[in-house]
């Protein structure tokens, strides 16, 4: 009898850890705005019944939670590599992949997003850009950048943003040129076509602390862009969930500032 107890009880144990998350809680979670607690409970609920149908339902669930509205993408990326490996079977749509694997999103581009830059030596005083996304087309995203001298306004330049799998390109004219590769780690190296040719990039640096006019940015990637064969290049700086914020010309043992950051404006 002892013993018919303990098995019960044992049975009993079981079937109330296999209870202890489910995906329903996950999406209740999800609805009431607690992003965080929704995503731990997919998660947890994914890695105790890998077997459930919408075990893989829940994988996906956590890491865009965990990607895009929380930006934690160290979490996000090990439930993507867990998805691919033991659900090979389960199609992930390519835009919601792109979206959860380019973590951080190192370049946002919705309408209605606006930059404001400055030279860095009179913080726009003598020279401004404002680049302003104000469409969406089939294409990509549409970007207006306007010059300033002073206050004067000189000229105006449209380019397009589209990613093409996990590049990340810039149309201007009839070019169309690969300005970031995902993922960007310190070393990698690309080479695409560009206004002034053919271009090398590379990844410099990456986790780096910079500050400009608009604040002070971490984990930012430092990209080299060098048109090829020419002794000097351009130093690219980018911001998680914020774009480009600084630029600068440098070349064996220099790196002098050019334009800098003086406001983000994200959509509303």
């Amino acid at each position: 009898m002892r013993g018919a107890k303990i098995i019960i009880f044992t049975l009993f144990l079981a079937a109330a850890a296999g209870c202890g998350s489910r995906y329903g809680d996950g999406v209740q979670l999800e609805k009431q705005g607690r992003l965080l607690q929704a995503a731990e409970e997919y998660r947890a609920f994914a890695l105790r019944n890998p077997a459930d149908p919408s075990a893989p339902k829940a994988l996906q669930a956590a890491a865009e939670l965990y990607a895009v509205k929380l930006g934690l993408c160290d979490r996000s990326r090990p439930l993507l590599e867990r998805l691919a490996r033991e659900y090979p079977s389960y199609k992930l749509p390519g835009d919601v992949f792109r979206r959860i694997f380019v973590c951080p999103d190192y370049f946002p581009a919705a309408t209605g997003s606006k930059w404001r830059y400055g030279d860095s030596q009179t913080l726009g005083l003598n020279a401004r850009q404002l680049a302003e996304v104000y469409d969406q087309t089939a294409r990509g995203a549409v970007m207006r950048n306007s010059y300033y001298a002073g206050d004067e306004f000189v000229s105006s330049q449209k380019k397009v943003y589209r990613f093409a799998g996990t590049n990340f390109m810039e149309r201007q004219d009839a070019w169309d040129t690969r300005i970031l590769d995902y993922p960007l780690e310190p070393g990698k190296a690309w080479t695409s076509v560009g206004p002034e040719g053919k271009v090398e990039f590379r990844v410099e640096a990456a986790g780096l602390k910079v500050k400009v006019q608009a604040g002070e940015f971490s984990n930012c990637v430092k990209i080299r862009r060098r048109p090829a064969g020419t002794p000097s290049w351009i130093f690219e700086y980018y911001a998680p969930w914020t774009g480009r914020i600084l630029t600068s010309v440098g070349g064996p043992g220099y790196e002098n500032r050019v334009t800098e950051l003086l406001q983000y404006e994200e959509k509303k």
